[in-house]
């Protein structure tokens, strides 16, 4: 779906530059909790920056994340590309849907950018008509995303103000989505979607949970606890920044830092050292220092 820009937030674009980017974590109503993790978004309008510093690098995924871009171009990677071959790769189309990636993603902005990415989680995305492939975006959560505003602030509030009643009677028909609260944290529903997964249905068996759980995100059992062992890491660093990092791998149930290693490396392409530094200095990782605002 091509989407022209929202004319009203080309009005409330400010007049002169901004000395740097805008970079804002977006949580949902609790209503909403159980469907939307929660949203990030960018703007550099205005910002001057070197190409390099348009880098975005994302870590891997187990959720399906829907963009709009309200203004400029933005070039994606499935993996880490290096800027040259992001520019000669076709442009995201304004509103677009990733699916749940096992490695790191990045992208590219030639200027200025201002997006919004929303994370869903895979089986509330399965029950609103969603395919954990990806896909074509459900019209209920492309209707929701097409509201117009003038601040960002509004613009997620009327969101969610449209997908609240719709998740509401969602969940209504779906066995099990109702008995949880919801969260922004991935461990949170990690635990929720492998214990529905092994009480529903009429199989009990471990391989008759695995098939539930694979209908319903798309991922195994295995996948998914990864994650969830890869958000603890992250949260235990941000809240401990000095303590070792042998210690942290023992506190984050990994074998040793060796192991710890091999995963960090796996979700976002970086060694632990090289991570730690480059999150502390460097632009392209703002995301990751935006969801460490969840710790």
């Amino acid at each position: 779906m091509q989407l022209d820009p929202d004319p009203s937030i080309e009005r409330s674009r400010q007049v002169g530059q901004k000395s740097s980017p805008i970079a804002d974590l977006l949580l949902p109503p609790a209503n909403l909790a159980s469907c939307v993790s929660a949203a990030i978004y960018r703007d550099t309008l205005g910002v001057q920056m070197r190409p390099e510093d348009r880098l975005n690098y994302f870590p891997a995924t187990p959720l399906i994340a829907v963009s709009r871009i309200f203004e400029g171009q933005l070039h994606m990677a499935r993996d880490l590309r290096a800027i040259d071959v992001l520019r000669s790769m076709p442009s995201l189309p304004n509103l677009s849907v990733t699916p749940p990636q096992d490695s790191p993603v990045c992208s590219w902005s030639p200027s200025g950018l201002r997006a919004i990415t929303i994370a869903f989680y895979p089986d509330a995305w399965a029950a609103l008509g969603g395919s954990s492939e990806g896909g074509a975006i459900p019209d209920v959560v492309g209707n929701a995303l097409m509201v117009e505003c003038v601040d960002i602030s509004t613009y997620w509030a009327k969101v969610c103000s449209v997908l609240t009643p719709i998740w509401a009677r969602t969940r209504q028909d779906q066995t099990g989505h109702a008995a949880w609260a919801g969260s922004n944290r991935v461990a949170d529903w990690a635990r929720h979607v492998t214990t529905r997964a092994a009480l529903s249905g009429t199989g009990r068996s471990l391989r008759s949970a695995e098939r539930r759980l694979r209908r319903w995100t798309g991922q195994s059992r295995q996948t998914i606890e990864f994650f969830a062992k890869v958000e603890h890491l992250h949260r235990r660093t941000i809240q401990n920044p000095d303590v070792p990092l042998a210690q942290i791998a023992v506190d984050s149930d990994f074998a040793d830092q060796s192991h710890m290693g091999r995963a960090v490396k796996r979700a976002t392409g970086f060694t632990p050292n090289q991570f730690n530094k480059r999150v502390e200095n460097e632009e392209p990782f703002w995301c990751y220092r935006l969801l460490g605002e969840r710790f």
